[in-house]
C-alpha cells in the first residue's frame, strides 16, 4: 500500500507512479495535487483501491482505468474533473465503490452502469449530469447507497428503484425530477434516508412510504406535493427528521404524528395546512425543532408544548393561532421563537427569561403586548378577558372540541367576563 493522504502534497501525480506495479492500495487523498490523472495508473494491475479524492485534479477520467482488473474502490470525489464518465468503467465486474461527487462531470447517465452488479456505493452528487435516471439502475440490486443529488436530472423517478431491496440511502434531491413519488419506494424496507427534496414532484405522498419502517430521515420538501399528510407516517417509529415543507399539502396535521417519540426535527412549513396544533405534540420529548409557519392553522398553542424541554426552535408565524403564549414559558431550551402574524392576545411574560426573544418574534399580533412597550394597550373588553379562566363547562356557541368553556375569576364580575369569553369564542380570538 502507498498511503500519502493528508500530507500537503502539491504538484502533479508523477507518471512514474505506474512503476509501483505491486501495490494494491494507492491513497493520495486530501492533498493539493493538480493536473490530470496520469494514464500510467492503469499499469497497476494489482491495484484494488484508488483514492484520489479532495485534491485539485482536472481533466477527464481516464478510460484506461477500466484496464485495472482488480479495482474494487474508485474514489475521485471533490476534484475538478470534467467530461463524461467513461463507459468502459461500467464493465468492471469487481468494482464495489464508485465515488465521483463534487466534480464538474456532465452528460447523461449511461444504461451501461447496470453492468456494475457488485456495486454497493454510487455517488454522483454535485455534478452537471442531465437527462433521465436510467431505469436499469433498478437492476443494480447490491446498491446500499445511491446518491444522484445536486445535478440536473429530469423526468420521473423510475418505479423499478423499488427493487433496490438492499438500499439504505437514496438521495435524489436537488434535481429537476417530475411526476409522482412511486409507491414502489415503499418496498425499500431497509431504507434509512430518503431525500427527494427540491424537485418538481407532484401528487400525493404515498401511504405505503410508512412501510420503510427503518427510516431515520424523510425529506420531501420543496416540491409540488398535494393532498393530506398520510396518518401512516406515524408508523415510522425511528424517524428523526420529517421535512414536508414548501409543498401544497392540505388538511389537518394528524395527531398521530405525536407518537413519533424519536423525532428531532419536524418541518411542515409553507403548505396549506388547516386545523389546530395537536396537543399530542407534547409527547415529542426528543424534538429540537418544530416549524409550522406559513400555513392556515388556528386554535390555541397547546399547553402540552410546555413539556418539550429539548425544544430549541419553534416557528409558528403567519398562521391564525389565537390565545396567549403562556404555554411556552417552560420551554427553557428555546433559543429561536417566531409567533408573529397570528391572532395572539394578552401579555408576553418576562419571567423564565422569556424576554430573551426579540420583539420581532411577536409582530403582527394586535392583541399582544409585552416588555418592549412602555405600556400595554388595554380596553375594558380586554381587561375582562384577562380574568377568564378555563373550566370544563361548555359555552353555547363555542366549538366544544377546542373551547372547553370559560368562567370568571373573581366571580363578582362573572356576567361581563362570560359575555367577553362568548364573544371571543365566537370571533375565534380565544377559542
Amino acid at each position: 500500500a502507498l498511503d500519502l493522504k493528508s500530507n500537503g502534497l502539491t504538484g502533479q501525480i508523477p507518471d512514474e507512479i505506474g512503476d509501483c506495479s505491486s501495490i494494491k492500495t494507492l491513497d493520495l487523498s486530501f492533498n493539493n495535487l493538480d493536473g490530470d490523472i496520469p494514464f500510467s495508473v492503469s499499469k497497476l494491475k494489482h491495484l484494488e483501491t484508488l483514492i484520489l479524492k479532495n485534491n485539485q485534479l482536472v481533466g477527464a477520467i481516464p478510460s484506461t482505468l477500466s484496464q485495472l482488473p482488480n479495482l474494487k474502490i474508485l474514489d475521485l470525489a471533490q476534484n475538478k474533473l470534467s467530461g463524461e464518465i467513461p463507459r468502459l468503467i461500467y464493465w468492471n465486474e469487481v468494482l464495489q465503490y464508485l465515488g465521483l461527487r463534487g466534480n464538474q462531470l456532465e452528460g447523461t447517465l449511461s444504461p451501461d452502469m447496470c453492468q456494475l452488479t457488485g456495486l454497493w456505493y454510487l455517488s454522483l452528487q454535485g455534478n452537471k449530469f442531465t437527462g433521465p435516471i436510467p431505469s436499469v439502475i433498478g437492476l443494480m440490486q447490491a446498491l446500499a447507497v445511491l446518491d444522484l443529488s445536486y445535478n440536473q436530472l429530469s423526468g420521473p423517478i423510475p418505479s423499478i428503484l423499488g427493487n433496490l431491496s438492499y438500499t439504505e440511502k437514496l438521495e435524489l434531491n436537488d434535481n429537476q425530477l417530475t411526476g409522482s413519488i412511486p409507491s414502489e419506494l415503499g418496498k425499500l424496507t431497509g431504507l434509512y434516508d430518503l431525500n427527494l427534496a427540491n424537485n418538481s414532484l407532484e401528487g400525493p405522498i404515498p401511504n405505503n412510504i410508512s412501510s420503510c419502517v427503518n427510516l431515520n430521515s424523510l425529506n420531501l420538501s420543496s416540491n409540488h406535493l398535494s393532498g393530506p399528510i398520510p396518518i401512516e407516517l406515524s408508523r415510522i417509529n425511528n424517524l428523526d427528521i420529517l421535512d414536508l415543507s414548501c409543498n401544497m399539502i392540505t388538511g389537518p396535521i394528524p395527531s398521530a404524528i405525536g407518537s413519533l417519540e424519536h423525532l428531532l426535527k419536524l418541518n411542515l412549513s409553507k403548505n396549506a395546512l388547516v386545523g389546530f396544533i395537536p396537543a399530542e405534540f407534547g409527547n415529542l420529548r426528543s424534538i429540537g425543532e418544530i416549524d409550522l409557519s406559513n400555513n392556515h392553522l388556528g386554535g390555541l398553542i397547546p399547553q402540552e408544548l410546555g413539556m418539550l424541554q429539548n425544544l430549541m426552535l419553534l416557528k409558528l408565524e403567519n398562521n391564525n393561532i389565537t390565545g396567549d403564549v403562556s404555554s411556552l414559558m417552560n420551554c427553557f431550551s428555546l433559543n429561536t421563537l417566531n409567533i408573529s402574524f397570528n391572532n395572539l392576545a394578552g401579555v408576553v411574560p418576562t419571567d423564565n427569561n422569556f424576554s430573551r426573544f426579540s420583539p420581532d418574534s411577536f409582530l403582527g399580533n394586535p392583541g399582544l403586548c409585552g416588555y418592549w412597550l412602555a405600556s400595554c394597550r388595554s380596553s375594558s373588553h380586554q381587561d375582562k378577558r384577562k380574568h377568564c379562566v378555563s373550566l370544563s363547562t361548555n359555552l353555547e356557541g363555542c366549538n366544544t372540541r377546542h373551547c372547553s368553556g370559560w368562567a370568571c375569576y373573581p366571580p363578582d364580575d362573572f356576567n361581563s367576563c362570560l359575555q367577553a369569553a362568548q364573544s371571543s369564542c365566537f370571533q375565534r380570538y380565544l377559542c
